[in-house]
């Protein structure tokens, strides 16, 4: 019986969320107003890495396309794993386990034998901001009436191209 990537990876990311959430509370209950905001920091990132695994809102995916990649999300997760620990058990189990999931997810960056799960590739990115915010927003309507000329740059004409020298235009 083999089980998917795909599941496995999602269930991974749902307890990973779940001990941004634990690790944060744990951080709160440790008292003092600098740990009370960094336990809502890691709430409100629990919160996000479990809705990413349900539903990608464009709001906030336009923000975080560093979750998009074993990378990126793995480097999101020593971040995180690194704040929660504490002094406390809970703290520091909680702040280990996350840590653990974002070497691990660095680690698989560079196997190419494994492939990320839809919700981690940079289609389901572009997805979401297709059927979000990113449509009928000024940024989009510009790029779709000014569509990029084919100079060979993939960032358009140069101020070569255009004409412009040093000193004015000509």
């Amino acid at each position: 019986m083999q089980i998917e990537h795909s599941l496995i990876f999602r269930v991974v990311n749902i307890i990973v969320g779940a001990f941004m959430i634990i690790g944060g509370v744990v951080t709160i209950l440790t008292g003092g107003f600098p740990q009370f905001i960094r336990g809502i920091y890691c709430i409100l990132f629990g919160v996000m890495v479990f809705l990413f695994e349900f539903r990608l809102p464009s709001v906030v995916s336009q923000h975080v396309s560093f979750m998009f990649s074993f990378f990126g999300r793995g480097i999101f997760y020593i971040f995180i794993g690194c704040i929660l620990l504490n002094y406390l058990a809970l703290g520091i189990a909680s702040g280990v386990i996350v840590a653990i999931a974002g070497v691990a997810y660095v680690i698989l960056q560079f196997v190419p034998s494994i492939e990320p799960p839809s919700n981690m590739k940079r289609e389901a990115l572009d997805d979401s901001l297709q059927h979000g915010a990113g449509l009928g927003t000024r940024a989009s309507n510009w790029a779709n009436e000014h569509p990029q000329q084919s100079t060979g740059s993939p960032y358009g004409q140069s101020a070569a191209e255009a004409g412009y020298v040093s000193g004015g235009n000509i």
